[in-house]
């Protein structure tokens, strides 16, 4: 989620997309997310799905043409393009929505409904 592959341009376009999807603090907080935060049965498999989330780069066609959709939707399309098909955000995004809506900030909330 931090790299982003492709020239100048395409980079410059792809980070504009992910900032408006507030992207930079998804990824502080997932790297922040605890095990005990979410419903994974397994530490070993948080810990890979949240690594392979964080490393995954973006694919520049997958976000630009995904521009409208939920941000986890991108993600799992973005995972499936680059050949990851055991690791899905589904788990990652839920415990963060839980953290988000728990959160008594107004735009926490609303970034719940976004992701």
């Amino acid at each position: 989620m931090k790299e982003i592959n492709g020239s100048e341009k395409q980079k410059k376009l792809v980070r504009i997309v992910l900032e408006e999807k507030e992207v930079p603090l998804i990824i502080k907080d997932i790297e922040e997310l605890e095990f005990n935060d979410t419903k994974y049965k397994s530490a070993e498999k948080f810990e890979y799905d949240r690594r392979i989330i964080l490393e995954t780069p973006w694919n520049i066609s997958v976000v630009l043409q995904n521009k409208t959709s939920k941000i986890s939707e991108i993600l799992d399309i973005n995972l499936n393009r680059n050949g990851i098909t055991d690791v899905n955000g589904k788990k990652i995004f839920s415990a963060l929505r839980a953290k988000y809506k728990a959160s008594n900030i107004i735009d926490n909330n609303e970034l719940a409904e976004k992701i």
